[in-house]
């Protein structure tokens, strides 16, 4: 489970513009896209319905455009547009009340990653949700897994995953949709090097129609089967580290309590009687538009951090806000990361990834128009995931590469 400790070489060349583009990303398109459809909500609608329709096709519209965002490196506009989103629906956001303030009041700090692994210690699976279009989720995944498989986990599930991954020797495009973003895929890469297991989980045989409960209630089934027939049947000690978006993580309502869809989480504990540590990270955490924050997430913030943190409360558990309350055993509070000065990129790639700055090629830095500069591992073809992406613009200034240890080779697109 060691990893080289090889320098960063810059070994650069300037390929087409077609090289190395995700074809799943087309920018532009999906831009003016969002363009139209936010005009379309601002046109009176004949009908309510028309209305409405109009509004979903807008969500629709922002979530797209948020995902290749966060695609191209591009974290920031990934979260604006989801910020957008959010803020445009009618009903109300989180609130928070006086008990909740009493909760934050009497509980304690302590850093994310030493807790999780403490109390993991006492559970054999490991359930960490994330955001779709929040990359950072990803370098904090990376970092917990390294510490979960020094404590014996080796499995890990990915909800992402349309295929076992690194089937064709390199982390494909081909193998999830989400882990085509730079942060997952390089999570997903070191995961490889720790020696973990990776397992795909997510149903795809399952059948048409029905209503959306219905839907719901199939694929957190069939997940929680998955998982059963493909690690927990046939390696009956294993220890697992599952990774999941937003409310599979939760385990109420469970799987008999008749209150509502029982999510993944659930359904597991139900089929293996094993009590999984479940952990929420997308509810504390800075937004590009704080009105779309937790109500209480500023004043979570009492004391200046740089890394993760959790909140422990006087009777030795863990305070837990918002939706996941009573449905999830930890929930991780991220710090406001900024801006690293010397990179020009989030803070979060040095002190979450641990990455290293570098320079784009000199070459590249010079482009007259608009461009995006992607990092591959060297070696490794055109449909691998990108170790990084950033956007040069001419006249202003190039923000560096994110990089961990390796050798690397790079590809321009305008």
């Amino acid at each position: 489970m060691k990893r080289a400790a090889v320098a960063v070489l810059l070994a650069a060349a300037l390929h087409s513009a077609a090289a190395g583009v995700d074809p799943e990303v087309d920018l532009r398109k999906a831009e003016l896209e969002a363009a139209s459809a936010r005009a379309a909500v601002l046109q009176p609608a004949p009908t309510s319905n028309d209305a409405a329709r109009a509004r979903s096709a807008l969500n629709s519209t922002l979530q797209r455009l948020g995902n290749q965002r966060s695609f191209v490196g591009d974290d920031h506009g990934a979260m604006a547009a989801f910020d957008e989103l959010t803020l445009s629906r009618a009903t109300g956001g989180a609130s928070a009340d006086a008990e909740d303030l009493a909760r934050l009041a009497s509980a304690r700090e302590e850093d994310a990653i030493g807790a999780i692994v403490r109390e993991a210690g006492k559970h054999r699976v490991v359930i960490l949700n994330e955001a779709h279009h929040v990359p950072l989720h990803r370098a904090f995944a990376m970092r917990l897994a390294r510490e979960l498989r020094r404590i014996g986990y080796s499995w890990l599930a990915c909800e992402t995953f349309e295929e076992t991954p690194f089937r064709k020797g390199y982390l494909a495009l081909s193998d999830g949709y989400y882990s085509r973003e730079p942060a997952f895929g390089n999570f997903l890469r070191d995961a490889k090097a720790d020696e973990w297991q990776l397992v795909q989980y997510e149903p795809f045989d399952l059948p048409s129609g029905g209503t959306m409960a219905e839907q719901t209630a199939q694929r957190e089934r069939g997940e929680a089967r998955n998982l059963v027939a493909r690690i927990f049947s046939r390696h009956p000690d294993a220890k697992v580290f599952i990774y999941v978006g937003y409310g599979h993580v939760r385990e109420k309502p469970g799987v008999d309590d008749g209150s509502g869809p029982a999510m993944m989480a659930a359904q597991l504990r139900q089929m293996t009687g094993l009590d999984p540590l479940t952990i929420d990270q997308t509810t504390m955490m800075a937004h590009t538009d704080r009105a779309a924050e937790h109500p209480l997430y500023a004043a979570a913030l009492r004391q200046p951090h740089e890394t993760p943190f959790v909140l422990r409360t006087p009777d030795g558990g863990y305070a837990v806000f918002g939706s996941y309350r009573s449905a999830v055993d930890m929930q991780v509070v991220h710090p406001r990361y900024g801006v690293d000065a010397d990179s020009g990129r989030a803070a979060w790639l040095r002190t979450l990834s641990g990455f290293h700055a570098a320079e784009a090629p000199a070459a590249m830095r010079n482009a007259e128009a608009p461009s995006y500069v992607y990092a591959y591992p060297q070696g490794q073809p055109e449909n691998a995931v990108p170790v990084d992406v950033v956007r040069l613009t001419p006249g202003l200034p190039a923000p560096k590469l994110m990089l961990p240890d390796g050798q690397f080779r790079f590809t321009i697109q305008q």
